[in-house]
């Protein structure tokens, strides 16, 4: 009885949050055009890199093309592929948790990571992630960390070289630290056949990854390849450099860091106010259970009243309280430290089986590349949170748990405090309730407003939802059948939605994505095949400040498409006759080609 529902709970906290979020996953103009046009172009016939752009590797979008010739276009079979994953890599972490810890603890943990990072805006909501190849490849890899260890079989090495082949194949650094902490892992093993048979587990998806990369490649001019294809990830451009420095927090590293110094505050306040009562626990239960009980429960309920003004504090209090960081902010430094520590040890005792106690290598060398990605600005909001935090809160929470245990014993105090792993535990318990209550003040806030397309509908925020309803009428009596439509900096949902074809090569025109010879291109496409409508979306790009298309770069793109194409329409509250991208309120522009032509 006990253990079924324990197994279970993580799925129980997943499809609560589905519920509370329902149709509330999607992100019209960030990444969703992309991740709906690549796909559907490429079952139209297009070739992946050459004749559409695309920054990683190509088995997402061939999945989702064969989605898209089963279903057509539908959201709703997008959403279940998407779902189908997320489900794939909640399996993963809560079996890789249960061979950490206790059932029952594995379940615990593994629920908060769920509520912590699967439902995450923008972007990084496992439902319809900013990158499907992204969602693919941390399944897979944390799959195959759970597959090949030490004393896997060769059944199971095959199944993770298959999986570290897939995670190659969308993702190839997230593939290639895979295999590189799996190997790591089995040439520290005593078993002489693990050893032999790492040819399989690291070799074999390398070279068959190889081979896919070369047949898809075909044809595709190597720069187009090294600066808008799935190469991108060896010749970064220096705007994306900044993107990755920005969502590791390493733009404004004292900031982050006095960030990250309030959260480790408050965990080191958290951690002592929970070993103080198991303290006091455990005198009073010399005397009376009872007495005991009501320590920790007072000691609880301290922490619930701090939860629930945190999650809904008065007015007065409101702006000091969201100066408060994320208490996850602390999870990539303190796991990088912990791992320090452990290495430290292992050197001085060279029989240590892992670096850190019951943590096997590959998963802790994993997380750690994680957390690398997220080192000082890990929390909850932007895309890679989603993504690349649940192992690494994981690992973290294992740790926690099983310090836990360990700390009464060595305290030189008579009782010993045996609360306190009880109520560590019961503190993670209510921290996971704390998100799944933030998740439904978020997700049911009245500013959500259906929206209806020919392919399924969707909820937005206001104003973009009424903006779209209202730019999605225009656009389906504007454009005939069969027609072609663009705009910037992102705008495929209204492409994928109704069905219109693209001009250009691009679904995607953010800093670094095109050079000066890739814009050239772009305006000689429209001049060759100009589309029966432009439309601009008042969208500014992520992790580059507040660049503008058209006033920060691509002035040139920009500039041709206002002198050929007139406006036709704008809608939003930032509507106006000249409305430019940046501007304080929303709009959705249309323009179409000027009668001069």
């Amino acid at each position: 009885m006990s253990r079924r529902p324990g197994a279970l709970l993580p799925y129980a906290v997943f499809l609560l949050l589905v519920a509370i979020s329902w149709n509330r996953w999607i992100e019209p103009f960030v990444d969703t055009g992309r991740e709906l046009m690549v796909p559907w172009r490429v079952a139209h016939g297009e070739a992946l890199y050459r004749d559409v752009r695309f920054y990683y590797g190509p088995l997402a979008p061939w999945i989702a093309a064969g989605v898209d010739l089963v279903a057509g276009r539908s959201l709703a079979a997008r959403i279940a592929l998407a779902a189908v994953i997320a489900l794939l890599h909640l399996e993963a972490l809560r079996r890789l948790g249960k061979r950490m810890l206790s059932p029952a603890r594995a379940s615990l943990v593994t629920s908060l990571v769920v509520a912590v990072t699967f439902f995450l805006r923008p972007g990084g909501c496992h439902l319809f992630p900013y990158s499907l190849d992204t969602s693919i490849a941390v399944a897979s890899v944390t799959s195959a960390l759970l597959l090949v260890s030490a004393a896997s079989s060769r059944r199971r090495d095959g199944v993770g070289a298959a999986l570290l082949t897939a995670a190659l194949l969308t993702r190839p650094e997230i593939g290639l630290a895979g295999i590189a902490a799996l190997a790591f892992e089995r040439l520290l093993a005593g078993d002489g056949s693990a050893k032999r048979r790492l040819l399989l587990v690291a070799l074999t998806p390398i070279a068959f990854a190889g081979v896919v990369y070369a047949v898809a490649s075909a044809g595709t001019p190597l720069p187009i390849l090294q600066k808008e294809g799935w190469l991108t990830f060896l010749y970064l451009p220096a705007e994306f450099v900044s993107v990755y420095t920005s969502f590791a927090g390493m733009d404004r590293p004292g900031l982050r860091g006095a960030e990250l110094a309030l959260a480790v505050i408050a965990l080191v306040a958290i951690g002592l106010w929970l070993l103080l009562a198991a303290l006091a626990s455990a005198r009073a239960r010399v005397r009376s259970a009872a007495a005991g009980r009501a320590i920790e429960v007072v000691a609880i309920g301290l922490l619930l009243a701090v939860a629930a003004l945190r999650l809904s504090p008065p007015a007065r209090i409101r702006e000091i309280m969201e100066l408060l960081p994320p208490l996850v902010r602390a999870v990539p430094p303190l796991l990088f430290a912990t791992a320090a520590v452990g290495l430290v040890r292992r050197l001085v005792r060279r029989g240590r089986a892992t670096f850190l106690d019951g943590i096997p290598d590959s998963a802790l060398l994993v997380s750690l590349f994680f957390a690398a990605r997220l080192f000082l600005a890990a929390g909850y909001v932007g895309p890679y949170n989603g993504f690349y935090l649940p192992l690494p809160l994981l690992v973290a929470a294992v740790l926690l748990l099983r310090a836990s245990d360990r700390l009464p014993g060595r305290l030189a105090v008579s009782p010993a405090p045996a609360a306190f792993p009880r109520l560590v535990a019961a503190g993670l318990a209510l921290f996971l309730a704390s998100r799944v209550a933030a998740l439904t003040l978020l997700y049911r806030h009245p500013a959500w407003s259906r929206v209806e397309t020919p392919v399924g509908s969707l909820f937005a925020a206001e104003p973009v939802a009424g903006a779209t309803r209202a730019a999605l009428a225009d656009l389906a009596g504007r454009v005939p059948e069969g027609g072609g439509m663009t705009g910037f900096p992102e705008t495929g949902f209204f492409n994928w939605t109704l069905g219109w074809r693209n001009p250009l090569a691009q679904d995607q025109f953010f800093p670094g994505h095109l050079d000066p010879a890739a814009e050239d291109e772009a305006i000689a496409r429209l001049e060759r095949d100009p589309p029966e409508a432009v439309v601009y979306v008042d969208v500014l790009t992520i992790g580059h400040g507040r660049a503008a298309f058209g006033k920060d770069y691509l002035e040139r793109l920009d500039r041709y498409v206002r002198e050929h194409f007139a406006p036709a329409a704008s809608y939003g509250p930032g509507a106006g006759p000249e409305p430019r991208i940046g501007d304080s309120n929303f709009f959705i522009e249309i323009r179409v080609p000027s009668t001069s032509r």
